[in-house]
């Protein structure tokens, strides 16, 4: 009986320390973080802060001493963090979000029954009266970055009113922009200013995204450190704080692979899951030409049982395999797909970015001349691997332009790796044929986008294939992570905290370190 209250008592008291340990650490972050405020602080920045270090000391308590699962924590930080991330970082600073934020006000025009939405309208800030000229874009001062925060979004009263008209849009489907356009249709219905216009249209998009990365996270029976990971790196946190079709983009994929995963250890399908399948391939049809559909893969590819290649399950599965073989040959020799793929592959592609009299280079020069296709992706990854390995554990947000400590990236990697162990309680298995599928399921995506900066957007001068940016791994991140982690059983003891609170405070030094 004595043994057994001593361990009671010893276990009591290391909790007690580690809990200690994260109120230094969190009081630590505060007195930094006032002392990186702006001469004159803003009412944002002391907000941030404030509830940064509520936060940390919060999710402290939860994990040491109720033993909180990390699908609970996760919409906690993740909801406060996005908020964070939507008012720190400027508007527009997210690439292309002018062209997101300006299909999704098209949108909400719709609804409100504008008839030309060439002359309609839209809230801005001051900071932004240079929209048009692209040249200008994104010179927002410091000054008038500390009104914004101050004021919550509006500088002026005078500002509420402040108008150009919409000159940007995006091509990646109704569906993507619905929430984002609802934000900004209820901003307008109560007559708010650009700030609390954006500020709503982006926590739409940021509520969709939690919603679904919960669901993934709760149900994966397999690495839900992953996830929640990788749903809360800094670069992750912007794209899904602001206008993106990344938002919705990652939280499908997330979702996918979490019920592909279920499905493999028990076909249950429920409505929800079927649900989400369809919304899925709407937004993966929308976006990137169609390239995320293959994520739907993901589906048959983790489920595939040896009895499906048996008996009459044989003839069927032979069956649907010739009905895509068919279609495919129909669509090339019938339906003018050879003259399309011969057009492309021959002459130079109608969308091709076209700069002072030049053009991109045509695929077929890369197919004939295999030296200077594998020259131009070595130099890629030899002269910006690390940046994009930087980019990812994040070192730079906005175009970037926001650099944050170096040592969140480096800690961010750490934890990145770690979520990879196999506990030894853990006793799933994931075999390498599954593994291989996942792992090519996933890096067809990223491969597409690399060809299509080469083709799209690298001129024939360039060395080094031009445009692309580590953040263009993340939708698929997770389902690379799946495919080589887990491999061996690790004895050591359950460290889920490790990844809620590291988190959670890495996510705090980024916010501090963008004030």
């Amino acid at each position: 009986m004595n043994y057994i209250y001593t361990k009671y008592l010893y276990s009591n008291k290391l909790r007690l320390l580690r809990m200690l340990a994260i109120i230094v650490v969190a009081v630590a972050l505060f007195i930094v973080g006032v002392n990186k405020m702006s001469v004159v602080p803003s009412v944002m920045a002391w907000i941030v802060v404030i509830i940064g270090a509520v936060l940390v000391v919060a999710i402290g308590f939860l994990e040491i001493y109720r033993q909180s699962d990390i699908s609970k924590l996760y919409p906690i930080v993740a909801i406060v963090l996005g908020v964070f991330f939507i008012f720190l970082i400027p508007a527009y600073e997210t690439p292309d979000e002018q062209d997101h934020f300006g299909s999704a006000y098209n949108l909400s025009n719709t609804w409100l029954g504008v008839e030309n939405p060439d002359e309609t309208h839209r809230y801005m800030r001051q900071a932004d009266a240079a929209i048009a000229d692209a040249d200008t874009l994104h010179n927002i001062s410091e000054a008038d970055y500390n009104k914004v925060l101050g004021n919550l979004g509006v500088v002026t009263d005078s500002q509420a009113s402040e108008v150009v008209a919409v000159n940007y849009s995006a091509n990646a489907g109704v569906v993507v922009y619905t929430l984002p356009a609802l934000g900004i249709t209820i901003a307008r219905l109560l007559h708010l200013g650009f700030g609390w216009a954006y500020a709503l249209g982006v926590f739409f998009n940021l509520l969709l995204y939690v919603l679904l990365t919960t669901y993934a996270i709760r149900i994966i029976p397999v690495g839900k450190r992953i996830l929640f990971v990788v749903s809360l790196l800094p670069v992750m946190l912007q794209q899904v704080s602001s206008f993106s079709y990344d938002c919705a983009l990652t939280a499908c994929i997330m979702a996918i692979l979490a019920i592909s995963f279920t499905w493999r250890k028990e076909f249950k399908p429920t409505v929800l899951q079927i649900v989400i399948i369809v919304f899925s391939a709407i937004v993966f049809a929308g976006v990137k030409s169609g390239a995320f559909l293959v994520v739907l893969l993901l589906l048959p590819a983790l489920c595939i049982r040896k009895s499906w290649f048996e008996g009459c399950a044989k003839k069927w599965t032979i069956g649907a395999i010739l009905l895509i073989v068919i279609a495919i040959a129909v669509y090339v020799i019938f339906l003018g797909g050879y003259d399309k793929i011969v057009t492309f592959l021959v002459a130079v592609p109608n969308n091709v970015r076209e700069i002072p009299g030049q053009l991109g280079v045509a695929p077929i020069e890369y197919l004939t001349n295999p030296g200077r296709f594998f020259g131009i992706i070595w130099s890629t990854f030899k002269e910006n691997v690390g940046h994009y390995i930087a980019q990812i554990g994040g070192t730079a947000l906005g175009y970037n332009r926001i650099f944050i400590s170096k040592m969140i990236y480096i800690v961010n990697l750490l934890i990145l790796f770690v979520s990879m162990i196999r506990y030894n309680k853990e006793t799933d298995v994931y075999h390498v044929g599954n593994r291989i599928l996942t792992f090519i399921i996933g890096i067809i995506p990223v491969l597409i986008t690399v060809l299509a900066m080469l083709l799209y957007w690298t001129l024939p001068t360039d060395g080094t294939i031009m445009g692309l940016q580590g953040r263009y791994v993340l939708p698929t991140l997770a389902v690379l992570m799946l495919s080589v982690g887990r491999w061996q059983k690790i004895k050591i003891p359950d460290i889920d905290n490790l990844f809620a609170i590291g988190m959670t405070i890495t996510g705090y030094v980024a916010c501090i370190s963008i004030l």
